[in-house]
Protein backbone atom coordinates (compact mmCIF):
# COMPACT_ATOMS: atom_id res chain seq x y z
CA UNK A 1 0.00 0.00 0.00
CA UNK A 2 2.74 2.96 1.00
CA UNK A 3 4.75 2.48 -1.77
CA UNK A 4 2.08 3.01 -4.36
CA UNK A 5 0.58 5.94 -2.12
CA UNK A 6 4.74 7.10 -1.88
CA UNK A 7 4.50 6.94 -5.99
CA UNK A 8 1.41 9.24 -7.06
CA UNK A 9 3.24 12.21 -5.80
CA UNK A 10 4.98 14.35 -8.49
CA UNK A 11 8.28 16.61 -7.21
CA UNK A 12 5.96 19.44 -7.71
CA UNK A 13 4.12 20.33 -4.33
CA UNK A 14 1.07 22.24 -5.82
CA UNK A 15 -0.03 19.61 -8.02
CA UNK A 16 0.62 17.13 -5.19
CA UNK A 17 -1.76 18.95 -3.00
CA UNK A 18 -4.40 19.67 -5.37
CA UNK A 19 -4.96 16.00 -6.45
CA UNK A 20 -6.85 15.47 -3.18
CA UNK A 21 -10.60 15.74 -3.16
CA UNK A 22 -11.25 17.43 0.17
CA UNK A 23 -15.18 15.78 0.99
CA UNK A 24 -18.48 17.78 0.56
CA UNK A 25 -19.22 16.00 3.50
CA UNK A 26 -16.65 17.41 5.67
CA UNK A 27 -16.74 17.10 8.51
CA UNK A 28 -17.81 13.68 8.36
CA UNK A 29 -17.24 13.02 11.84
CA UNK A 30 -18.83 16.04 13.97
CA UNK A 31 -19.05 17.06 17.19
CA UNK A 32 -22.59 15.96 18.35
CA UNK A 33 -24.86 15.47 21.48
CA UNK A 34 -24.93 17.67 24.70
CA UNK A 35 -21.81 15.45 26.59
CA UNK A 36 -18.40 14.46 26.23
CA UNK A 37 -17.76 15.17 22.34
CA UNK A 38 -20.17 18.28 21.78
CA UNK A 39 -17.46 20.66 21.59
CA UNK A 40 -14.70 18.74 19.25
CA UNK A 41 -13.97 15.31 18.33
CA UNK A 42 -10.34 14.84 16.41
CA UNK A 43 -7.80 12.67 16.55
CA UNK A 44 -8.19 9.53 14.30
CA UNK A 45 -6.52 6.42 14.42
CA UNK A 46 -7.45 3.63 12.62
CA UNK A 47 -6.86 -0.22 14.14
CA UNK A 48 -7.20 -3.54 12.80
CA UNK A 49 -8.93 -5.89 15.77
CA UNK A 50 -10.41 -9.19 16.16
CA UNK A 51 -11.97 -9.13 12.31
CA UNK A 52 -13.06 -4.99 12.76
CA UNK A 53 -12.39 -2.24 11.77
CA UNK A 54 -12.15 0.25 15.12
CA UNK A 55 -11.76 4.50 15.36
CA UNK A 56 -10.12 5.25 18.12
CA UNK A 57 -10.74 9.48 18.79
CA UNK A 58 -11.31 12.29 21.11
CA UNK A 59 -14.22 13.90 21.75
CA UNK A 60 -14.13 17.33 24.18
CA UNK A 61 -17.31 18.30 26.25
CA UNK A 62 -18.51 18.39 29.44
CA UNK A 63 -19.25 14.80 30.76
CA UNK A 64 -22.80 14.86 32.97
CA UNK A 65 -21.72 13.37 36.65
CA UNK A 66 -17.98 15.14 36.50
CA UNK A 67 -16.07 17.92 37.57
CA UNK A 68 -18.26 19.97 35.57
CA UNK A 69 -15.21 20.78 33.81
CA UNK A 70 -14.28 20.69 30.07
CA UNK A 71 -11.80 18.09 29.13
CA UNK A 72 -10.76 15.97 26.24
CA UNK A 73 -11.72 11.77 26.52
CA UNK A 74 -10.41 8.89 24.33
CA UNK A 75 -13.71 6.79 22.23
CA UNK A 76 -14.01 4.13 20.09
CA UNK A 77 -16.00 3.15 17.25
CA UNK A 78 -16.40 0.70 14.67
CA UNK A 79 -16.10 1.60 10.94
CA UNK A 80 -19.35 0.30 8.77
CA UNK A 81 -18.54 1.94 5.86
CA UNK A 82 -15.66 4.25 3.94
CA UNK A 83 -16.04 5.48 0.63
CA UNK A 84 -14.20 8.33 -1.12
CA UNK A 85 -16.33 11.00 0.40
CA UNK A 86 -17.81 9.84 3.74
CA UNK A 87 -16.97 7.24 6.48
CA UNK A 88 -20.25 5.51 8.64
CA UNK A 89 -19.38 4.42 12.12
CA UNK A 90 -21.08 3.04 15.32
CA UNK A 91 -19.77 4.31 18.46
CA UNK A 92 -19.10 1.30 20.86
CA UNK A 93 -18.80 0.81 24.85
CA UNK A 94 -21.93 2.58 24.92
CA UNK A 95 -21.15 5.66 23.41
CA UNK A 96 -19.08 6.72 26.74
CA UNK A 97 -15.89 7.45 26.94
CA UNK A 98 -13.24 4.52 27.17
CA UNK A 99 -10.45 6.68 28.94
CA UNK A 100 -11.40 9.44 30.93
CA UNK A 101 -9.24 12.40 32.54
CA UNK A 102 -7.74 11.69 35.94
CA UNK A 103 -8.51 12.89 39.22
CA UNK A 104 -7.00 16.19 40.70
CA UNK A 105 -3.63 16.02 40.91
CA UNK A 106 -2.97 12.87 38.73
CA UNK A 107 -0.98 12.79 35.84
CA UNK A 108 -3.57 12.95 33.44
CA UNK A 109 -6.07 15.51 35.65
CA UNK A 110 -6.99 17.71 32.60
CA UNK A 111 -7.30 15.70 29.33
CA UNK A 112 -6.33 12.81 27.55
CA UNK A 113 -5.82 12.89 23.85
CA UNK A 114 -3.93 11.74 20.72
CA UNK A 115 -4.76 8.45 20.77
CA UNK A 116 -2.19 5.61 19.09
CA UNK A 117 -3.54 1.92 19.36
CA UNK A 118 -1.46 -0.95 18.54
CA UNK A 119 -2.18 -4.91 19.13
CA UNK A 120 0.55 -6.26 21.43
CA UNK A 121 0.49 -9.54 23.03
CA UNK A 122 -2.93 -10.52 21.99
CA UNK A 123 -4.06 -7.25 23.31
CA UNK A 124 -4.88 -3.55 22.55
CA UNK A 125 -2.39 -1.10 24.07
CA UNK A 126 -3.95 3.00 23.75
CA UNK A 127 -1.01 5.32 24.24
CA UNK A 128 -2.19 8.89 24.95
CA UNK A 129 -1.06 12.44 25.59
CA UNK A 130 -1.81 12.98 29.21
CA UNK A 131 -1.99 16.91 30.29
CA UNK A 132 -2.13 17.48 34.13
CA UNK A 133 -0.10 18.13 36.87
CA UNK A 134 3.74 17.51 35.53
CA UNK A 135 5.01 17.97 32.38
CA UNK A 136 3.03 16.33 29.41
CA UNK A 137 3.59 12.89 29.27
CA UNK A 138 2.44 9.68 27.42
CA UNK A 139 0.11 7.01 29.05
CA UNK A 140 -1.28 3.93 28.53
CA UNK A 141 -4.43 1.88 28.99
CA UNK A 142 -4.68 -1.83 27.84
CA UNK A 143 -7.88 -3.95 26.52
CA UNK A 144 -8.68 -6.87 26.01
CA UNK A 145 -11.61 -6.53 23.37
CA UNK A 146 -10.61 -3.15 22.05
CA UNK A 147 -13.43 -1.55 23.73
CA UNK A 148 -13.14 -2.00 27.55
CA UNK A 149 -9.77 -0.01 28.95
CA UNK A 150 -8.19 -0.28 32.37
CA UNK A 151 -5.25 2.41 32.95
CA UNK A 152 -2.16 1.16 33.31
CA UNK A 153 -0.91 5.02 33.90
CA UNK A 154 1.75 7.63 32.83
CA UNK A 155 4.87 5.78 30.21
CA UNK A 156 7.09 8.67 29.89
CA UNK A 157 7.40 12.55 29.03
CA UNK A 158 6.71 13.45 25.68
CA UNK A 159 3.46 14.27 23.61
CA UNK A 160 0.93 12.66 20.81
CA UNK A 161 2.53 9.33 20.78
CA UNK A 162 2.71 6.92 17.52
CA UNK A 163 3.00 3.18 17.99
CA UNK A 164 4.26 0.54 15.28
CA UNK A 165 5.26 -3.11 15.84
CA UNK A 166 9.22 -3.64 14.65
CA UNK A 167 11.50 -6.57 15.31
CA UNK A 168 9.22 -8.03 17.68
CA UNK A 169 9.64 -4.52 19.57
CA UNK A 170 7.02 -2.16 19.99
CA UNK A 171 8.28 1.46 19.07
CA UNK A 172 7.00 4.62 19.66
CA UNK A 173 7.64 8.12 17.99
CA UNK A 174 6.77 11.06 20.32
CA UNK A 175 7.36 14.82 20.19
CA UNK A 176 8.90 16.54 22.73
CA UNK A 177 8.97 20.71 22.75
CA UNK A 178 12.26 22.51 21.92
CA UNK A 179 13.63 25.93 20.28
CA UNK A 180 10.14 26.97 20.07
CA UNK A 181 8.53 23.87 18.16
CA UNK A 182 8.10 20.22 18.41
CA UNK A 183 10.92 17.79 17.64
CA UNK A 184 10.22 14.19 16.80
CA UNK A 185 12.05 11.43 19.29
CA UNK A 186 12.56 7.57 18.98
CA UNK A 187 11.90 5.21 21.77
CA UNK A 188 11.56 1.41 21.63
CA UNK A 189 10.28 -1.53 24.29
CA UNK A 190 10.38 -4.93 24.64
CA UNK A 191 7.20 -5.02 27.22
CA UNK A 192 4.96 -2.55 26.14
CA UNK A 193 5.50 -0.34 29.63
CA UNK A 194 9.28 0.24 29.73
CA UNK A 195 10.78 2.74 26.66
CA UNK A 196 14.26 3.29 25.99
CA UNK A 197 15.39 5.73 23.57
CA UNK A 198 17.15 4.65 20.14
CA UNK A 199 18.86 8.00 20.08
CA UNK A 200 19.15 10.75 22.34
CA UNK A 201 18.85 13.01 19.35
CA UNK A 202 15.93 14.48 17.91
CA UNK A 203 15.19 11.99 14.30
CA UNK A 204 13.43 13.42 11.33
CA UNK A 205 16.60 16.37 10.80
CA UNK A 206 16.53 16.72 7.12
CA UNK A 207 13.98 20.08 7.32
CA UNK A 208 13.84 22.27 3.95
CA UNK A 209 13.91 25.68 6.03
CA UNK A 210 10.31 26.65 4.09
CA UNK A 211 7.05 24.68 5.58
CA UNK A 212 8.23 22.32 7.90
CA UNK A 213 10.88 24.73 9.48
CA UNK A 214 9.66 25.05 13.07
CA UNK A 215 7.03 22.73 14.32
CA UNK A 216 6.83 18.62 12.62
CA UNK A 217 3.44 16.97 15.01
CA UNK A 218 0.89 14.14 14.96
CA UNK A 219 2.66 11.46 13.25
CA UNK A 220 1.27 8.45 11.73
CA UNK A 221 3.26 5.16 10.52
CA UNK A 222 2.42 2.62 8.04
CA UNK A 223 4.35 -0.48 6.93
CA UNK A 224 5.20 -2.66 3.82
CA UNK A 225 7.92 -5.28 2.83
CA UNK A 226 10.38 -2.43 2.54
CA UNK A 227 9.88 0.69 4.24
CA UNK A 228 8.20 2.28 7.14
CA UNK A 229 6.35 5.40 5.95
CA UNK A 230 5.71 8.61 8.20
CA UNK A 231 2.99 11.25 7.51
CA UNK A 232 3.18 13.99 9.53
CA UNK A 233 2.03 17.70 10.02
CA UNK A 234 4.55 20.56 9.75
CA UNK A 235 4.84 23.95 10.23
CA UNK A 236 6.52 27.13 9.87
CA UNK A 237 5.16 29.59 12.26
CA UNK A 238 3.49 28.08 14.74
CA UNK A 239 4.64 25.11 17.60
CA UNK A 240 0.80 23.02 16.76
CA UNK A 241 -0.82 24.61 13.92
CA UNK A 242 0.14 22.80 10.51
CA UNK A 243 -1.98 23.64 7.46
CA UNK A 244 0.31 20.72 5.46
CA UNK A 245 0.87 16.94 5.71
CA UNK A 246 4.46 15.82 4.68
CA UNK A 247 5.16 12.08 3.61
CA UNK A 248 8.46 10.58 4.75
CA UNK A 249 9.79 6.98 4.60
CA UNK A 250 12.93 5.11 6.69
CA UNK A 251 14.43 1.24 6.68
CA UNK A 252 14.48 1.49 10.58
CA UNK A 253 12.54 4.26 11.89
CA UNK A 254 15.64 6.40 12.72
CA UNK A 255 16.75 7.93 9.50
CA UNK A 256 14.04 9.25 7.31
CA UNK A 257 13.81 10.03 3.42
CA UNK A 258 11.46 13.31 2.59
CA UNK A 259 9.66 12.88 -0.36
CA UNK A 260 10.64 15.21 -2.82
CA UNK A 261 7.58 16.55 -3.40
CA UNK A 262 6.77 17.42 0.29
CA UNK A 263 4.02 18.93 1.16
CA UNK A 264 1.61 16.19 -0.12
CA UNK A 265 -1.62 17.69 1.60
CA UNK A 266 -2.89 20.92 2.40
CA UNK A 267 -5.91 22.57 4.44
CA UNK A 268 -8.94 22.98 2.38
CA UNK A 269 -10.77 26.01 0.80
CA UNK A 270 -10.47 28.99 3.41
CA UNK A 271 -13.92 29.08 5.31
CA UNK A 272 -14.30 25.46 4.69
CA UNK A 273 -14.08 23.08 7.77
CA UNK A 274 -10.55 21.90 7.14
CA UNK A 275 -9.77 25.64 6.09
CA UNK A 276 -7.49 26.28 9.32
CA UNK A 277 -5.32 23.71 10.59
CA UNK A 278 -4.92 20.35 9.96
CA UNK A 279 -3.91 17.57 12.45
CA UNK A 280 -2.99 13.49 12.51
CA UNK A 281 -3.24 11.86 8.81
CA UNK A 282 -4.50 8.29 9.03
CA UNK A 283 -5.32 6.68 5.44
CA UNK A 284 -7.17 3.77 4.29
CA UNK A 285 -6.52 2.24 1.07
CA UNK A 286 -10.11 1.37 -0.89
CA UNK A 287 -10.20 -0.72 -4.30
CA UNK A 288 -9.76 2.64 -6.27
CA UNK A 289 -8.64 5.61 -3.64
CA UNK A 290 -6.55 6.51 -1.02
CA UNK A 291 -8.68 7.78 1.94
CA UNK A 292 -7.50 9.71 4.79
CA UNK A 293 -9.36 11.13 7.46
CA UNK A 294 -7.62 13.53 10.06
CA UNK A 295 -8.60 16.31 12.15
CA UNK A 296 -9.57 19.91 10.72
CA UNK A 297 -10.34 23.16 11.96
CA UNK A 298 -12.06 26.27 10.05
CA UNK A 299 -9.45 28.67 11.77
CA UNK A 300 -6.49 28.98 13.91
CA UNK A 301 -6.14 28.64 17.45
CA UNK A 302 -6.74 31.94 18.39
CA UNK A 303 -10.23 33.04 16.88
CA UNK A 304 -12.02 29.90 15.48
CA UNK A 305 -10.56 26.52 16.64
CA UNK A 306 -13.04 23.95 15.85
CA UNK A 307 -11.74 20.37 15.48
CA UNK A 308 -14.20 17.89 13.90
CA UNK A 309 -13.11 14.68 11.86
CA UNK A 310 -12.64 15.65 8.49
CA UNK A 311 -11.65 13.42 5.17
CA UNK A 312 -9.81 13.70 1.72
CA UNK A 313 -8.81 11.29 -0.87
CA UNK A 314 -6.79 10.95 -4.00
CA UNK A 315 -7.02 8.07 -6.50
CA UNK A 316 -4.81 5.48 -7.28
CA UNK A 317 -4.19 6.21 -11.08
Amino acid sequence: MSTRLWNLFTNDYRQNCLRWSHSANNPVIPASGESWKSIWVANPDFLEFQGKQLLYYRGNGIQPGTDGQRHDRLAVAEVLQLTADNIEIRDLNGGEPIVDAGAPGEFDSKDVLDPASVVWQDQVFVYYSAVGDGPDSVGLAISSDGEHFTKYGKIMDGRAPEVIVKDGKLHMIYQMFSNDGYQLHLASSEDGIHFTPVSDKPIFQDRTGGWDSLSIVTVRLMQDDEYYYMIYGASAYLADEPDFFGLARSRDLLNWESHPGNPIFGCGAKGSEDGGAIWFPAIVETEEHFVMIYEGSRGKYTWDLSSQICLSSIRKD
